[in-house]
C-alpha cells in the first residue's frame, strides 16, 4: 500500500497528543516513520527505470547467467526489468537484421511506458560486477539518449545505452533502425556502423555528407577494415570530443571511456569497485565466467567479492595505466577536462558541456555539408577526440 505524506502528518499529530508518550519516544517513532516515507519515496523514483535486455527466445538462453546478474541488479536497486524478443512490435519485423530491430523495438516499448520512464538497455553479454551501487549518476543526468565511447576502439557503443521516454529519444531509436535501408555492400558493423551517423544527424554538425558518402561506399569484406576505420575516423573528426548536446527537441550526452556505467571488463582486468568507476562489464561471452568468476552463488545474488572487487585507489590506478598506455584513445596530459592525468584515476572524465571548447560547428543544411577531413597519421592515430583537439 503506498505511503501517504498526508496520512503520516495526521498520525504523527494524534501521536503527540497523547499524555503517555515521552519526548524520547516520540522522536524515536518520527525518526522511523521518516526513514519509512524516505524509503517509500526512493522506492516510487527508482519504479520509472527500467533494465531493458532485447534478445530472441535462444539468445536469452545463451546469456542466462548475465541475465540473471542483470535481474538481481534490478531487485536490489527497485527497477523493473524487461525481457523483449524483437518480436513484439508489427512495425519492427521489417527489419531483417536483429540489431537495426532491437532499437525500434526499444522505440516502441518507450510508447507503452510513463512519461518519466528512463531505460537502461544492454546486450546480452553484460554482467553486473559492482551491485551495491545504483545508476543514479546517470539517472539524474537527465539527456534523453546517453551513449558512451567504446574503449580501446574508436567507434560509439551501440549495444549499451539510457534513454528517457521523450519524443526525441524515440524518434532517434527509430531513425537508427531505418539505417537498415541504407547499409552498404560491404562490412559496416551493422548497427555499430551507423550510430555514428544517426549522432551526426541528431546533433546537425558539418561533414554528414563527407562521412555518409564515405559510409554508402564500404564496399570492402570483414577481413578488410582499412575503409571501415577510415569512415569512423571521418565521424569522429566531425563529432569531436565527448560532450552534452542540448539541442531545440532534447538533450544527447557522449560519455568518455570507462565514463559510463557499463564497460568492457577485459580492459580493467574484470575488476570493480564499490565507490568508483563501471558498475557492469560487457563482452562477457561465457556463462562459466558468470558463475565461476564474478559470482559465487548467483542463485543467491552473492558477488564473489575477491575475485571482483578492488578498491576506489586499485581500480584507479588500473584505469590510469590503461589510459597512460593507449594515447590514440585517451587525450594524455593535464591540460584539458578529458585528459588522462586529470580525470582517469577518479573516474571524472566528465563530458564537455554544451557551449565549451573544442566545439565543431553545427550547419542548419547538415544533410549537404562537408568538410577536409584532416588526414595525417597524427589525426588518425587520435581519433579519441579530435585532432584539432589543443593539449598540453
Amino acid at each position: 500500500m503506498p505511503f501517504a505524506p498526508s496520512s503520516f502528518l495526521f498520525q504523527m499529530c494524534l501521536l503527540a497528543r497523547r499524555p503517555r508518550v515521552s519526548a524520547m519516544k516520540f522522536l524515536a517513532l518520527l525518526i522511523l516513520h521518516l526513514g519509512v516515507l524516505i524509503s517509500a519515496s526512493k522506492l516510487r523514483t527508482q519504479s520509472n527505470v527500467g533494465i531493458v535486455v532485447v534478445g530472441d527466445p535462444s539468445f536469452q538462453r545463451r546469456f542466462d547467467a548475465q541475465i540473471r546478474s542483470l535481474r538481481c541488479y534490478a531487485n536490489r536497486h527497485g527497477y523493473e526489468m524487461h525481457l523483449l524478443t524483437a518480436s513484439e512490435y508489427a512495425e519492427c519485423k521489417r527489419f531483417k537484421d536483429f540489431f537495426f530491430r532491437k532499437h525500434c523495438t526499444v522505440s516502441k516499448f518507450l510508447e507503452t511506458q510513463a512519461p518519466s520512464f528512463t531505460a537502461a538497455v544492454f546486450d546480452g553479454d553484460v554482467v553486473v560486477a559492482a551491485p551495491m551501487r545504483g545508476l543514479d549518476k546517470w539517472i539524474n543526468h537527465g539527456a534523453d539518449i546517453q551513449l558512451y565511447n567504446r574503449c580501446l576502439f574508436h567507434e560509439i557503443m551501440a549495444g549499451n545505452y539510457m534513454v528517457r521516454n521523450t519524443p526525441f529519444a524515440r524518434d532517434f531509436l527509430m531513425r537508427w533502425a531505418k539505417y537498415y535501408d541504407q547499409r552498404p555492400s560491404g562490412f559496416s558493423s551493422a548497427d555499430n556502423g551507423a550510430i555514428q551517423l544517426v549522432v551526426m544527424e541528431t546533433i546537425q554538425v558539418e561533414g554528414y555528407n563527407t562521412c555518409y558518402s564515405m559510409y554508402r561506399n564500404l564496399t570492402d569484406k570483414v577481413t578488410n577494415l582499412n575503409s571501415y576505420w577510415d569512415y569512423v575516423h571521418c565521424t569522429k573528426e566531425a563529432i569531436g570530443p565527448a560532450r552534452a548536446w542540448t539541442l531545440p527537441k532534447g538533450r544527447l550526452t557522449m560519455w568518455p571511456r570507462l565514463e559510463f556505467y557499463v564497460a568492457d571488463g577485459v580492459f580493467l582486468n574484470r575488476w570493480a569497485s564499490s565507490e568508483i568507476g563501471p558498475i557492469m562489464h560487457h563482452g562477457v561471452k561465457d556463462p562459466q565466467d558468470v558463475v565461476s568468476f564474478y559470482y559465487k552463488d548467483l542463485d543467491q545474488c552473492e558477488i564473489n567479492e575477491t575475485s571482483v572487487l578492488r578498491s576506489a585507489k586499485e581500480l584507479g590506478e588500473t584505469a590510469l595505466h590503461l589510459a597512460q598506455s593507449y594515447p590514440e584513445y585517451f587525450p594524455a596530459g593535464r591540460g584539458c577536462k578529458q585528459c588522462a592525468e586529470t580525470c582517469m584515476e577518479s573516474f571524472s572524465c566528465e563530458p564537455l558541456q554544451d557551449s565549451e571548447e573544442p566545439r565543431p560547428r553545427q550547419v542548419v543544411d547538415f544533410r549537404a555539408s562537408s568538410f577536409t577531413i584532416v588526414d595525417s597519421a597524427e589525426s588518425r592515430r587520435h581519433s579519441w577526440g579530435w585532432s584539432r583537439w589543443s593539449t598540453v
